[in-house]
Protein backbone atom coordinates (compact mmCIF):
# COMPACT_ATOMS: atom_id res chain seq x y z
CA UNK A 1 0.00 0.00 0.00
CA UNK A 2 1.41 3.30 -0.90
CA UNK A 3 2.14 5.96 1.27
CA UNK A 4 -0.89 8.41 -0.39
CA UNK A 5 -3.32 5.40 0.49
CA UNK A 6 -1.98 4.68 4.26
CA UNK A 7 -2.04 8.28 4.86
CA UNK A 8 -5.48 8.55 3.23
CA UNK A 9 -6.71 5.89 6.58
CA UNK A 10 -4.57 7.21 8.84
CA UNK A 11 -6.11 10.57 8.80
CA UNK A 12 -9.62 9.11 8.49
CA UNK A 13 -9.20 7.24 11.64
CA UNK A 14 -7.89 10.46 13.07
CA UNK A 15 -10.69 12.17 12.44
CA UNK A 16 -13.02 9.28 13.32
CA UNK A 17 -11.80 8.90 16.61
CA UNK A 18 -11.96 12.49 17.44
CA UNK A 19 -14.40 13.76 20.71
CA UNK A 20 -15.42 16.60 18.85
CA UNK A 21 -17.55 14.40 16.01
CA UNK A 22 -19.81 12.83 18.33
CA UNK A 23 -20.03 16.26 20.30
CA UNK A 24 -21.25 18.10 16.95
CA UNK A 25 -23.18 15.06 15.58
CA UNK A 26 -25.74 14.65 18.36
CA UNK A 27 -29.07 15.96 17.53
CA UNK A 28 -30.47 18.92 19.95
CA UNK A 29 -33.03 16.70 21.38
CA UNK A 30 -30.19 14.40 22.63
CA UNK A 31 -27.29 16.18 24.13
CA UNK A 32 -26.61 13.67 25.99
CA UNK A 33 -26.58 10.30 23.24
CA UNK A 34 -23.66 7.96 23.93
CA UNK A 35 -22.35 9.30 27.03
CA UNK A 36 -23.27 6.07 29.02
CA UNK A 37 -21.69 2.45 27.90
CA UNK A 38 -24.26 1.04 25.88
CA UNK A 39 -24.03 -2.26 23.39
CA UNK A 40 -23.82 -0.04 20.52
CA UNK A 41 -21.63 2.80 20.46
CA UNK A 42 -20.89 5.85 18.55
CA UNK A 43 -18.62 4.53 16.23
CA UNK A 44 -20.18 1.31 16.16
CA UNK A 45 -23.00 3.59 14.99
CA UNK A 46 -21.50 5.47 12.40
CA UNK A 47 -19.29 2.06 10.73
CA UNK A 48 -23.10 0.48 10.68
CA UNK A 49 -24.54 3.34 8.94
CA UNK A 50 -21.28 3.37 6.77
CA UNK A 51 -21.91 -0.38 5.91
CA UNK A 52 -23.73 0.32 2.43
CA UNK A 53 -23.38 -3.33 1.49
CA UNK A 54 -26.15 -5.18 0.13
CA UNK A 55 -26.22 -7.87 3.40
CA UNK A 56 -29.40 -7.06 5.48
CA UNK A 57 -29.00 -5.01 8.84
CA UNK A 58 -29.32 -8.08 10.70
CA UNK A 59 -25.99 -9.11 9.53
CA UNK A 60 -24.13 -5.73 9.61
CA UNK A 61 -24.96 -5.68 13.24
CA UNK A 62 -23.97 -8.98 13.95
CA UNK A 63 -20.35 -7.83 12.00
CA UNK A 64 -20.32 -4.59 14.58
CA UNK A 65 -21.31 -6.52 17.39
CA UNK A 66 -18.65 -9.01 17.02
CA UNK A 67 -15.79 -6.42 16.40
CA UNK A 68 -17.00 -3.93 19.58
CA UNK A 69 -17.85 -7.47 21.79
CA UNK A 70 -15.29 -7.94 24.91
CA UNK A 71 -13.54 -11.44 25.00
CA UNK A 72 -15.61 -14.23 25.79
CA UNK A 73 -18.44 -11.65 25.50
CA UNK A 74 -21.49 -12.31 23.44
CA UNK A 75 -22.91 -8.89 22.35
CA UNK A 76 -26.17 -8.97 20.30
CA UNK A 77 -27.54 -5.65 18.71
CA UNK A 78 -31.03 -5.23 17.77
CA UNK A 79 -32.51 -3.54 14.90
CA UNK A 80 -34.36 -1.57 17.38
CA UNK A 81 -31.59 -0.30 19.61
CA UNK A 82 -30.02 0.44 15.89
CA UNK A 83 -32.75 2.93 14.59
CA UNK A 84 -32.94 4.27 18.30
CA UNK A 85 -28.99 5.03 18.06
CA UNK A 86 -28.44 5.97 15.08
CA UNK A 87 -32.01 8.93 15.60
CA UNK A 88 -29.81 10.44 18.06
CA UNK A 89 -27.53 11.65 15.70
CA UNK A 90 -27.46 13.42 12.54
CA UNK A 91 -25.97 13.21 8.91
CA UNK A 92 -23.20 15.47 10.31
CA UNK A 93 -20.37 12.78 10.87
CA UNK A 94 -20.54 10.96 7.33
CA UNK A 95 -20.91 14.30 6.02
CA UNK A 96 -18.05 15.93 7.32
CA UNK A 97 -15.17 12.69 7.52
CA UNK A 98 -15.83 13.20 3.60
CA UNK A 99 -15.65 16.88 3.11
CA UNK A 100 -12.33 16.88 5.78
CA UNK A 101 -11.25 14.17 3.77
CA UNK A 102 -10.85 15.96 0.49
CA UNK A 103 -10.16 19.00 2.00
CA UNK A 104 -7.23 17.18 3.55
CA UNK A 105 -6.00 15.84 0.28
CA UNK A 106 -6.32 19.65 -1.61
CA UNK A 107 -4.41 21.04 0.43
CA UNK A 108 -1.66 18.87 0.37
CA UNK A 109 -2.11 16.93 3.78
CA UNK A 110 -2.06 13.27 2.43
CA UNK A 111 1.73 13.29 0.97
CA UNK A 112 0.96 14.90 -2.31
CA UNK A 113 -1.30 16.94 -4.29
CA UNK A 114 -4.39 16.31 -6.29
CA UNK A 115 -3.59 15.24 -10.02
CA UNK A 116 -3.52 17.58 -13.08
CA UNK A 117 -4.58 16.62 -16.46
CA UNK A 118 -1.57 16.42 -18.60
CA UNK A 119 -1.74 19.86 -20.47
CA UNK A 120 -1.85 21.43 -16.48
CA UNK A 121 -5.33 21.64 -16.56
CA UNK A 122 -7.86 20.10 -13.57
CA UNK A 123 -10.97 19.33 -15.63
CA UNK A 124 -14.29 18.80 -13.27
CA UNK A 125 -17.59 17.53 -14.12
CA UNK A 126 -21.03 19.26 -12.36
CA UNK A 127 -23.92 16.78 -12.67
CA UNK A 128 -27.33 16.01 -10.81
CA UNK A 129 -29.85 13.62 -10.16
CA UNK A 130 -32.93 12.69 -8.90
CA UNK A 131 -33.03 10.10 -5.66
CA UNK A 132 -36.52 8.32 -5.15
CA UNK A 133 -37.50 8.52 -1.54
CA UNK A 134 -39.87 6.75 0.17
CA UNK A 135 -43.35 7.96 -0.70
CA UNK A 136 -44.17 9.45 3.09
CA UNK A 137 -46.46 12.24 3.73
CA UNK A 138 -43.92 13.87 5.60
CA UNK A 139 -41.37 13.24 2.80
CA UNK A 140 -43.90 14.92 0.08
CA UNK A 141 -44.28 17.76 2.34
CA UNK A 142 -40.52 18.71 2.29
CA UNK A 143 -39.55 17.36 -0.85
CA UNK A 144 -40.41 17.71 -4.49
CA UNK A 145 -42.91 15.71 -6.40
CA UNK A 146 -42.47 14.23 -9.99
CA UNK A 147 -44.56 10.95 -11.49
CA UNK A 148 -47.95 10.60 -11.72
CA UNK A 149 -50.18 13.06 -10.34
CA UNK A 150 -46.99 14.46 -8.78
CA UNK A 151 -47.25 12.33 -5.78
CA UNK A 152 -43.31 10.66 -5.80
CA UNK A 153 -40.69 12.90 -3.39
CA UNK A 154 -37.88 13.10 -4.75
CA UNK A 155 -34.46 14.69 -4.01
CA UNK A 156 -31.96 15.95 -6.27
CA UNK A 157 -28.36 15.04 -5.62
CA UNK A 158 -25.94 16.87 -7.04
CA UNK A 159 -22.17 16.18 -7.16
CA UNK A 160 -18.88 17.76 -8.37
CA UNK A 161 -16.41 15.20 -9.96
CA UNK A 162 -12.46 16.03 -10.79
CA UNK A 163 -12.18 14.13 -13.98
CA UNK A 164 -8.68 14.77 -13.63
CA UNK A 165 -8.49 13.30 -10.44
CA UNK A 166 -10.97 10.59 -10.52
CA UNK A 167 -12.73 11.57 -7.09
CA UNK A 168 -15.98 12.90 -6.13
CA UNK A 169 -14.96 16.73 -4.17
CA UNK A 170 -18.06 17.54 -3.36
CA UNK A 171 -22.15 16.92 -2.91
CA UNK A 172 -25.05 18.20 -1.81
CA UNK A 173 -28.61 16.23 -0.97
CA UNK A 174 -31.28 19.19 -2.10
CA UNK A 175 -35.26 19.34 -1.54
CA UNK A 176 -35.64 21.79 -4.10
CA UNK A 177 -35.05 20.72 -8.04
CA UNK A 178 -32.44 23.76 -8.32
CA UNK A 179 -29.30 22.38 -10.12
CA UNK A 180 -27.86 25.68 -10.89
CA UNK A 181 -28.24 26.67 -7.45
CA UNK A 182 -26.12 23.56 -6.36
CA UNK A 183 -23.55 24.07 -8.83
CA UNK A 184 -23.23 27.68 -7.55
CA UNK A 185 -22.57 25.90 -4.28
CA UNK A 186 -19.66 23.20 -6.06
CA UNK A 187 -17.92 26.25 -7.06
CA UNK A 188 -17.81 28.27 -3.50
CA UNK A 189 -16.46 24.75 -2.14
CA UNK A 190 -14.02 24.35 -5.42
CA UNK A 191 -12.57 28.34 -4.37
CA UNK A 192 -12.32 26.77 -0.53
CA UNK A 193 -10.02 23.71 -1.64
CA UNK A 194 -8.17 25.36 -4.22
CA UNK A 195 -7.91 29.13 -3.47
CA UNK A 196 -7.02 31.64 -6.52
CA UNK A 197 -6.84 28.41 -9.02
CA UNK A 198 -7.15 29.82 -12.89
CA UNK A 199 -6.55 26.37 -14.25
CA UNK A 200 -9.93 25.02 -13.47
CA UNK A 201 -12.79 23.98 -15.94
CA UNK A 202 -16.42 23.23 -14.72
CA UNK A 203 -17.92 21.11 -17.51
CA UNK A 204 -21.75 20.93 -17.61
CA UNK A 205 -24.93 19.12 -19.95
CA UNK A 206 -27.74 21.16 -21.13
CA UNK A 207 -29.66 22.23 -18.66
CA UNK A 208 -27.79 24.34 -17.00
CA UNK A 209 -26.97 27.07 -19.07
CA UNK A 210 -28.42 30.22 -17.95
CA UNK A 211 -27.37 34.17 -18.32
CA UNK A 212 -26.94 34.10 -14.29
CA UNK A 213 -25.16 31.25 -13.90
CA UNK A 214 -22.68 32.88 -16.50
CA UNK A 215 -22.46 35.58 -14.46
CA UNK A 216 -21.44 34.02 -11.48
CA UNK A 217 -18.28 32.55 -13.41
CA UNK A 218 -17.69 35.77 -14.62
CA UNK A 219 -17.80 37.07 -11.32
CA UNK A 220 -15.15 34.51 -9.70
CA UNK A 221 -12.90 34.60 -12.80
CA UNK A 222 -13.73 30.49 -13.12
CA UNK A 223 -13.82 29.11 -16.63
CA UNK A 224 -16.91 27.28 -17.56
CA UNK A 225 -18.34 24.74 -20.98
CA UNK A 226 -21.59 24.07 -21.23
CA UNK A 227 -23.70 21.82 -24.16
CA UNK A 228 -26.11 24.24 -24.78
CA UNK A 229 -29.56 23.60 -26.18
CA UNK A 230 -31.38 24.78 -29.04
CA UNK A 231 -33.35 28.29 -28.11
CA UNK A 232 -31.61 29.44 -25.46
CA UNK A 233 -30.48 32.75 -27.70
CA UNK A 234 -31.55 33.40 -31.01
CA UNK A 235 -28.10 34.79 -31.95
CA UNK A 236 -26.42 31.25 -31.13
CA UNK A 237 -28.73 29.15 -32.96
CA UNK A 238 -28.09 31.30 -35.70
CA UNK A 239 -24.55 30.63 -35.83
CA UNK A 240 -23.26 27.72 -38.51
CA UNK A 241 -22.74 23.89 -38.12
CA UNK A 242 -18.35 23.95 -37.64
CA UNK A 243 -18.34 27.67 -35.97
CA UNK A 244 -15.74 28.98 -33.06
CA UNK A 245 -17.46 32.66 -32.62
CA UNK A 246 -17.38 34.65 -29.96
CA UNK A 247 -21.33 36.40 -29.25
CA UNK A 248 -22.10 39.32 -26.23
CA UNK A 249 -24.88 38.41 -24.50
CA UNK A 250 -26.55 41.00 -22.00
CA UNK A 251 -22.88 41.97 -21.62
CA UNK A 252 -21.40 38.68 -21.56
CA UNK A 253 -18.69 37.72 -23.88
CA UNK A 254 -19.57 33.56 -24.86
CA UNK A 255 -17.45 31.51 -26.97
CA UNK A 256 -19.80 29.37 -29.55
CA UNK A 257 -18.39 26.03 -30.89
CA UNK A 258 -20.71 24.03 -32.75
CA UNK A 259 -19.61 20.41 -34.57
CA UNK A 260 -21.71 17.87 -35.69
CA UNK A 261 -21.67 14.07 -34.05
CA UNK A 262 -21.43 11.24 -36.63
CA UNK A 263 -24.92 10.31 -35.77
CA UNK A 264 -25.53 13.80 -37.15
CA UNK A 265 -26.91 15.27 -34.25
CA UNK A 266 -25.88 19.17 -34.15
CA UNK A 267 -24.22 19.90 -30.63
CA UNK A 268 -23.59 23.24 -29.32
CA UNK A 269 -20.82 24.33 -26.54
CA UNK A 270 -20.45 27.66 -24.76
CA UNK A 271 -17.27 28.22 -22.84
CA UNK A 272 -15.58 31.59 -21.41
CA UNK A 273 -12.26 29.82 -22.59
CA UNK A 274 -9.76 31.62 -24.66
CA UNK A 275 -7.12 29.22 -24.33
CA UNK A 276 -7.79 26.05 -26.05
CA UNK A 277 -8.23 25.15 -29.50
CA UNK A 278 -11.36 24.40 -31.35
CA UNK A 279 -10.94 20.53 -31.58
CA UNK A 280 -10.02 20.19 -28.26
CA UNK A 281 -13.65 21.31 -27.15
CA UNK A 282 -15.64 18.51 -28.33
CA UNK A 283 -12.98 15.85 -26.47
CA UNK A 284 -13.44 18.10 -23.00
CA UNK A 285 -16.94 17.98 -23.19
CA UNK A 286 -16.67 14.03 -23.63
CA UNK A 287 -14.68 13.71 -20.80
CA UNK A 288 -17.21 14.40 -18.59
CA UNK A 289 -18.51 11.12 -18.58
CA UNK A 290 -16.97 10.26 -15.60
CA UNK A 291 -19.44 11.74 -13.54
CA UNK A 292 -22.17 9.90 -15.24
CA UNK A 293 -20.11 6.52 -14.52
CA UNK A 294 -19.94 7.71 -10.35
CA UNK A 295 -23.55 8.32 -10.78
CA UNK A 296 -23.98 4.71 -11.98
CA UNK A 297 -21.81 2.90 -9.37
CA UNK A 298 -23.52 4.95 -6.78
CA UNK A 299 -27.32 4.10 -8.08
CA UNK A 300 -26.53 0.83 -8.90
CA UNK A 301 -23.78 -1.06 -7.35
CA UNK A 302 -23.97 1.00 -4.06
CA UNK A 303 -27.61 1.30 -4.51
CA UNK A 304 -28.04 4.77 -3.40
CA UNK A 305 -31.89 4.51 -3.63
CA UNK A 306 -32.26 1.52 -1.46
CA UNK A 307 -32.59 3.46 2.10
CA UNK A 308 -32.21 1.80 5.53
CA UNK A 309 -34.54 4.33 7.37
CA UNK A 310 -37.64 6.44 6.04
CA UNK A 311 -37.17 9.71 8.24
CA UNK A 312 -35.37 13.01 6.38
CA UNK A 313 -32.29 11.96 9.23
CA UNK A 314 -31.75 8.55 8.14
CA UNK A 315 -32.09 9.57 4.50
CA UNK A 316 -29.41 12.34 4.63
CA UNK A 317 -27.01 9.72 6.80
CA UNK A 318 -27.49 7.38 3.94
CA UNK A 319 -26.88 9.71 1.52
CA UNK A 320 -23.72 10.84 2.94
CA UNK A 321 -22.69 7.18 4.22
CA UNK A 322 -22.52 5.90 0.31
CA UNK A 323 -20.90 9.00 -1.25
CA UNK A 324 -18.11 8.70 1.66
CA UNK A 325 -17.88 5.02 1.09
CA UNK A 326 -17.53 5.52 -2.61
CA UNK A 327 -14.84 7.88 -2.19
CA UNK A 328 -12.88 5.32 -0.06
CA UNK A 329 -13.32 2.23 -2.51
CA UNK A 330 -12.11 4.91 -5.00
CA UNK A 331 -8.63 5.51 -3.22
CA UNK A 332 -8.26 1.77 -2.49
CA UNK A 333 -8.87 1.42 -6.57
CA UNK A 334 -6.33 4.11 -7.48
CA UNK A 335 -3.97 2.10 -5.47
CA UNK A 336 -4.81 -1.03 -7.05
CA UNK A 337 -3.99 0.61 -10.33
CA UNK A 338 -0.74 1.78 -8.99
CA UNK A 339 0.25 -2.17 -7.91
CA UNK A 340 -0.91 -3.73 -11.18
CA UNK A 341 1.40 -0.70 -13.29
CA UNK A 342 4.47 -1.61 -11.55
CA UNK A 343 3.49 -5.31 -12.11
CA UNK A 344 3.45 -4.53 -15.51
CA UNK A 345 5.79 -2.19 -16.09
CA UNK A 346 8.48 -4.35 -17.35
CA UNK A 347 6.57 -6.49 -20.11
CA UNK A 348 6.37 -4.21 -23.13
CA UNK A 349 1.99 -4.45 -23.11
CA UNK A 350 0.92 -2.76 -25.28
CA UNK A 351 -2.23 -1.47 -23.50
CA UNK A 352 -2.70 -0.37 -20.13
CA UNK A 353 -4.15 -2.36 -17.53
CA UNK A 354 -6.35 -1.58 -15.18
CA UNK A 355 -8.97 -2.86 -12.36
CA UNK A 356 -12.37 -4.07 -13.73
CA UNK A 357 -14.15 -1.33 -11.47
CA UNK A 358 -17.17 -2.73 -11.67
CA UNK A 359 -16.07 -6.13 -9.58
CA UNK A 360 -13.69 -4.04 -7.77
CA UNK A 361 -16.85 -2.18 -6.56
CA UNK A 362 -19.18 -5.53 -5.59
CA UNK A 363 -16.26 -7.33 -3.95
CA UNK A 364 -15.15 -4.48 -1.88
CA UNK A 365 -18.35 -2.74 -1.50
CA UNK A 366 -19.29 -5.81 0.95
CA UNK A 367 -16.06 -6.01 2.48
CA UNK A 368 -15.30 -2.42 3.32
CA UNK A 369 -16.40 -2.09 6.66
CA UNK A 370 -15.12 -5.91 7.68
CA UNK A 371 -11.58 -4.60 6.45
CA UNK A 372 -11.83 -0.90 8.13
CA UNK A 373 -12.70 -2.78 11.19
CA UNK A 374 -11.13 -6.68 11.43
CA UNK A 375 -9.18 -7.18 14.24
CA UNK A 376 -5.56 -8.49 14.03
CA UNK A 377 -4.27 -11.46 15.76
CA UNK A 378 -2.08 -9.25 17.96
CA UNK A 379 -5.83 -7.46 19.14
Amino acid sequence: MRLFVRTWFQRFYAAFLNPDLLAKARLEAFPRAFTRQRKLNFPGTVLTILDVGRESSSLKLHRMSDYFSKPGEKMEVTQQAFSKARNQISEYPLRTLFEQQIEDEYHGLMGRLPARSDDGWTYLAVDGTKIALPNLPELRGKYFLIGANASSPTALGSCLYDISNNRLIDAAFSSEYDERSCAISHMKRYEELRPGDKKSMFIFDRGYPSIALIREFEKRGMTYLMRCRTKFNCEIDALPVGCDATVTIEGSAIRVIKFELSSGQVETLITNDTEHKTEDFKRLYFMRWGVECSYLLLKNRFQLENFTGKTENTLKQDFWATILASTMLMVLEEDVDEQIRKEREDKGNRYEYQVNRNKFVGIMRDDLIYALTAKTAQS
